[in-house]
């Protein structure tokens, strides 16, 4: 009983704080520019896509460069779910025709897009789960240069490099937020599960959680197939965001930003996930205003070209020699309050035991 209180109280706070978080930043993106609200979706988007990287990556211990495979799977399947059928015709001849003629609304595609981002993990997980290390960091970066190569060069499918036009750019602030919150709560209740416990155990120490019988490759497998379930999900809002694809939308470059969201907010934590991304957006955002130059009030600023990509760099460089377990230190939001209650849940048992018998 004290260990289920202390769990909940662990698994509920992170989740809450995080979510409380989020609301409060796309209430103030909502009140704002139109400019201001595209921002806000465009960060609940990657949100997704960081929470769900974090499921693998934060649990694991294992750098992955390959869940932009997973995002791609879900933004091409739910551009290909969602597109008006005559449009697909035109653009896409050589496509099977219940393809053609299949059109859902975005939220019935992007839950069949996370299942084909989960059965494109579970084929992949055999050949890059085998590995450890720097080894299976680049194995997943090769994976991802090889769909990569693959999507540009799939006209039937993929139009190749010319991409996919015509996808429905409806995504907003409020139809994007429902589903960063339901990857935290997925998140956390794969955190605070069972499975979850000893993979985090086998990322302290692989060999002493497996002489205690933990099956490392098993439990990887697991929250593999978890994350890219999310990221599927995640690659579909991303879609929606652009209104159009290109193999150069889902390349090297999104991994490394979801990567630097990771490891700036703090790459063991669920709350750095979610910090990470909303700290890399609004930074992200300012540096683009800045670059473009323009007038700021009764300051006017030349256009600086490049300086976002220079800013962004050392803010890793500078994080990863001040400051390695991010802006939460992986901690979890709310790990004080956590602490507290299970001293509270302590203190409590202690005293029933020691309370006298009545009589």
């Amino acid at each position: 009983m004290r260990n289920r209180a202390i769990t909940l109280v662990a698994g509920s706070a992170p989740a809450a704080l995080s979510t409380l978080l989020v609301l409060v930043i796309s209430g103030l993106a909502m009140l704002g520019s139109e400019t201001t609200q595209r921002t806000a979706a465009q960060m609940l988007v990657m949100g997704v896509i960081c929470v769900g990287t974090y499921i693998f990556v934060g649990n694991s211990g294992v750098l992955s460069f390959g869940h932009v495979v997973f995002v791609a799977v879900g933004a091409y399947s739910t551009a290909l779910m969602t597109m008006e059928p005559g449009l697909k015709r035109a653009l896409l001849p050589d496509l099977p025709g219940w393809i053609v003629d299949l059109h859902l609304g975005m939220a019935a595609a992007l839950p069949v897009a996370g299942l084909l981002a989960l059965l494109v993990s579970v084929l992949c997980s055999p050949l890059v789960l085998r590995l450890d290390g720097m080894a299976a960091g680049i194995a997943s970066l090769a994976l991802l240069i090889s769909v990569n190569v693959v999507i540009g060069n799939w006209d039937q499918v993929t139009r190749g490099s010319q991409g996919i036009v015509g996808i429905p750019a409806d995504l907003t602030v409020g139809t994007a937020l429902p589903w960063l919150i339901g990857a935290i709560v997925l998140a956390l209740a794969y955190q605070v599960s069972a499975s979850g416990f000893r993979l985090r155990a086998s990322r302290e120490d692989a060999v002493a959680a497996a002489s205690l019988g933990v099956r490392v490759g098993r439990e990887r497998t697991i929250a593999l197939v978890i994350s890219a379930f999310v990221c599927g999900i995640g690659g579909g809002l991303y879609a929606h965001f652009l209104g159009a694809l290109t193999p150069g939308d889902v390349s090297l470059k999104l991994t490394l930003l979801a990567l630097l969201m990771l490891i700036v907010g703090g790459l063991r934590s669920l709350s750095g996930a979610v910090i990470g991304t909303i700290f890399i957006s609004v930074l992200a955002e300012l540096l683009r205003r800045v670059e473009a130059g323009g007038d700021f009030g009764p300051i006017a600023l030349a256009p600086h070209p490049g300086i976002e990509q220079v800013v962004l760099a050392l803010t890793l460089l500078f994080t990863l020699l001040l400051r390695p377990g991010g802006i939460t230190s992986g901690r979890e939001l709310g790990h004080r309050l956590v602490r507290r209650s299970s001293r509270d849940v302590e203190t409590a048992r202690t005293e029933i035991v020691a309370a006298p018998e009545p009589g």
